[in-house]
């Protein structure tokens, strides 16, 4: 059995795995913004210890069954436990296994803890420059249930969205983030809009989602965002449409960013995988959907993130016992 903890800016889960099953999870508002506000990792390594004993507790389990911790995300960034280096794509599931890095941090987390490095992607060039911490171990639990064939792009939604692009064999070739969720999350607390999202309910007006998508590529971002309030005042839309109006803008402002990052080198995957939930990601279904070009999409509400943290900790395990027979004398 592991543990797997997924710690992000804002929130950190943790689930127990037994043979690659979920068993327990658990999930707090902690992480690194935390860090980077106090400045005491004491603090991050508390509440995992809270979390795990939680999650443990509903798996009715305990830590004298636990082997290892596998930790991914803002986690093993400058603001988390410990930072470590990034991969350079390509990656594949065998190289991040290879890197994780194992620790020890005595009675605050009980057991060995593996963190898993990120993958950065491009070079210096802000178009192509990229990095993750985190949604590599869910692209590795992506393709470890096998029900998409690479090439894929894979979509993950929540504080930031990241479009990740998997070759034919499997590797991370690529990545393209944007602040989609949180310029959500900050226009609903502090702009003239606020009364105009919800960040919660799916979309139901898809005309109003596709318009808001198509004014972006017509009047730029800034001006979409305030045709919300057009709509509102001039139309007589209600609340729920402009917040339709407005996921499309985003989500049409990140399609258009992701179409430029992958012009020149054979365009988008063919299948499309999208984790997390929120209307968001609703959004994108719909206008990938319509734009033709996408011949299987598929959205994930497993926690691919854990799976992946098993399948990494079962490949390293692996490669040691290969290994093993090679250092004895």
């Amino acid at each position: 059995m592991i543990v797997a903890v997924d710690s992000g800016t804002t929130s950190t889960r943790v689930w127990v795995l037994d043979d690659g099953e979920v068993k327990g999870a658990a999930v707090g508002a902690l992480g690194a913004r935390d860090v980077a506000r106090t400045k005491d990792r004491s603090e991050l390594l508390r509440g995992i210890r809270s979390l795990a004993d939680e999650a443990l507790a509903r798996a009715v389990s305990s830590w004298d069954r636990i082997e290892a911790i596998v930790a991914f995300g803002m986690i093993t960034s400058e603001l988390g436990l410990e930072e470590v280096p990034h991969l350079q794509a390509p990656v594949d599931r065998r190289m991040l296994a290879a890197g994780m890095v194992e620790r020890d941090y005595g009675d605050a987390l009980p057991v060995p803890v593996h963190l898993v490095p990120g993958v950065r992607s491009g070079g210096q060039e802000l178009v192509a420059a990229d990095f993750m911490r985190g949604e590599e171990t869910e692209v590795v639990g992506l393709l470890a249930l096998g029900e998409l064939e690479p090439p894929i792009l894979y979509i993950s939604t929540g504080s930031h969205t990241k479009f990740v692009g998997v070759d034919r064999e499997g590797r991370i070739e690529w990545s393209l983030t944007t602040l989609s969720g949180e310029l959500l999350w900050a226009l609903q607390r502090e702009t003239i809009l606020a009364d105009l999202i919800d960040l919660d309910a799916p979309p139901t007006d898809l005309a109003a989602l596709e318009e808001g998508a198509s004014f972006v590529e017509l009047a730029g971002f800034s001006r979409t965002l305030f045709g919300a309030r057009l709509l509102n005042r001039v139309r007589g839309a209600d609340a729920a449409s402009c917040s339709d109006f407005l996921h499309g803008a985003v989500a049409g402002a990140d399609l258009l960013s992701l179409r430029r990052r992958v012009d020149g080198s054979g365009g988008l995957p063919q299948r499309v995988a999208i984790g997390g939930g929120g209307p968001l990601g609703d959004a994108y279904r719909h206008l990938l959907e319509r734009q033709g070009d996408v011949a299987e999409l598929r959205r994930f509400d497993v926690p691919l993130g854990a799976i992946g943290a098993w399948t990494l900790f079962t490949t390293d395990r692996e490669a040691v016992a290969v290994a093993a027979p090679e250092g004895r004398s």
